[in-house]
């Protein structure tokens, strides 16, 4: 299917979609769900106390290291281009 619709699925929906909109909203329905079970879970009270004192510690670096970077100095400059000396041996000045 993946090579079909790669090799010629654009075209065929646009066609359906032109030709036969009725199909192709029957087939846009057909691809949601009819119903969609959501499940509520606390997370927090399903962590034991030792998860819990690691995720202050990991929110706690988390904050220090973006309290960090606010502070940090930026230090701004421009490469200068020096020229190249001579290779030993190359006799680059003359006596």
């Amino acid at each position: 299917m993946h090579a079909a619709f790669r090799q010629g699925g654009r075209k065929a929906i646009e066609k359906v979609m032109r030709n036969q909109p009725a199909v192709f909203l029957k087939l846009l329905v057909l691809l949601v769900p009819r119903e969609h079970k959501v499940e509520h879970s606390n997370a927090i009270k399903d962590m034991t106390d030792e998860q819990i004192e690691r995720s202050i510690e990991v929110i706690k670096q988390i904050l220090a290291e973006r309290e960090a970077g606010a502070t940090a100095k930026l230090i701004e400059g421009e490469a200068e281009v020096v020229p190249s000396l001579p290779a030993p041996g190359s006799g680059g000045t003359k006596t």
